[in-house]
């Protein structure tokens, strides 16, 4: 698979955001809007609403970028999802080098030249930066990409070790550091600021929100990397990391005991999230056509629908029990958005 490259000395930075106005102002300043104009952002506001539930569309005076060109706001009333936010923000983008980040991430030192050099000279992969906890200063290189995880691979401090017969699919969990200076593989990205190329964003097809005109996909943040991920390294591209640039991530803010996070994020809409890829990529029968839609004619992935084939009776098994404990969220979903899963 190749695909044309196409060297430009301009970045395009996507910036999902709902209701994160704060962050968002300080990751605009983290970025140096005001007084650098190397770069392009792209601000999706995906449904922000005041406090009295009213919608928001972003004006230009409030974001302190009266006098900046560079800078682009597109407003979605009503909220469709951060899948969606990221696809139409590409769609946006003036320039084929992208980056994909959190409206609660700043990058770190030299990250410019770094970045475009990364995306120009590899444009056909997706590149992730190491994440830095701005509270802990603790870094992470990148994640595992976890098929099945059972409660005795949670975290000992995890609030799901009291949860009965805890199973999931498609977990990230974060990879120590490797005795490297230089670009390695991961299996999956992790931190929320990535770039590649805008061919190859489209050839993976994002993350694929858009069904029959419906907005289907991924409605919050959880699942995003391990889906995209994957679907990188099912056409070839895979997922490199680079040690020597850093992203600060503001961690903490979701709520466990409401399981609601700010910017009216819920935990609900990750169980959401988990089964639009169960729809999506792993399926009962492998006839059924929503998998070849998801793999273009080109693509080659006999060696994951093997994986998934040999093991299909858990694959079945982990459905079953998510759609059986989901039950009362997926009848809120099937009515609200006429989508039966």
């Amino acid at each position: 698979m190749h695909l044309r490259r196409w060297v430009s000395g301009m970045l395009s930075i996507v910036i999902p955001v709902r209701n994160d106005i704060e962050n968002l102002l300080k990751t605009l300043a983290g970025l140096n809007v005001y007084q650098d104009d190397r770069f392009e952002v792209v601000i999706v506001n995906d449904g922000t609403v005041y406090p009295s539930n009213k919608p928001h569309s972003f004006l230009r005076e409030e974001l302190l970028i009266v006098d900046l060109p560079q800078v682009k706001v597109v407003n979605y009333h009503p909220s469709f999802g951060v899948g969606h936010a990221f696809d139409r923000g590409v769609e946006n983008c003036r320039y084929e080098n992208i980056i994909l980040m959190g409206c609660d991430v700043t990058p770190l030192g030299n990250w410019y030249e770094q970045v475009l050099e990364a995306v120009t000279d590899n444009p056909n992969t997706l590149g992730c930066a190491v994440c830095v906890g701005s509270g802990t200063g603790h870094r992470h290189y990148g994640a595992d990409l976890l098929f099945w995880v059972d409660k005795d691979d949670l975290p000992k401090d995890s609030p799901l070790k009291d949860s009965k017969d805890y199973t999931a699919l498609f977990k990230g969990k974060w990879l120590p550091a490797k005795e490297k200076d230089t670009p390695y593989e991961i299996p999956c990205l992790m931190g929320a600021f990535y770039w590649t190329s805008k061919s190859y964003y489209n050839l993976l097809g994002g993350w694929d929100t858009k069904i029959e005109d419906k907005y289907c996909g991924h409605r919050v943040w959880g699942h995003l990397e391990p889906f995209i991920s994957l679907k990188s390294w099912l056409v070839g591209g895979g997922c490199t990391l680079y040690p020597n640039i850093e992203a600060s991530h503001e961690f903490g803010r979701i709520n466990r005991k409401t399981k609601w996070s700010k910017g009216a994020r819920s935990a609900e809409w990750t169980w959401w999230n988990a089964l639009w890829i169960l729809e999506t990529m792993i399926l009962d029968e492998f006839q059924r056509q929503s998998l070849y839609d998801f793999v273009k004619p080109c693509l080659n992935f006999n060696v994951a629908r093997k994986m998934i084939r040999q093991n299909k009776d858990k694959v079945i098994a982990v459905r079953e029990a998510n759609a059986l404990k989901f039950k009362n969220t997926l009848d809120i979903f099937t009515e609200k958005f006429d989508y039966d899963f």
